[in-house]
């Protein structure tokens, strides 16, 4: 997990575009942000996903895709990402 936030703390110091902020998925609860690359892909930089066993997993069904945080920066709010 401190990968990940000295990941995020290193693209901001270096400019890169920080898409969507860190948060945790409601489906597969990885803590993770997402930023744009140099060529304009989208990239999830993330830790703790939650492994799932073919054998036991049941159907869920998530309002939400995030349990928190994942917001788009107030720069980015007026642009299509």
């Amino acid at each position: 997990m401190d990968d990940v936030g000295a990941t995020y703390d290193a693209c901001t110091d270096k400019g890169v575009t920080i898409t969507s902020t860190l948060g945790r998925h409601t489906n597969d609860r990885m803590t993770s942000f997402y930023m744009r690359t140099r060529s304009g892909f989208l990239v999830e930089y993330g830790h703790g996903g939650r492994l799932i066993d073919d054998e036991r997993w049941e159907v869920q069904l998530h309002r939400s895709p995030s349990l928190w945080g994942h917001r788009t920066p107030p720069a980015l709010s007026g642009c299509r990402i």
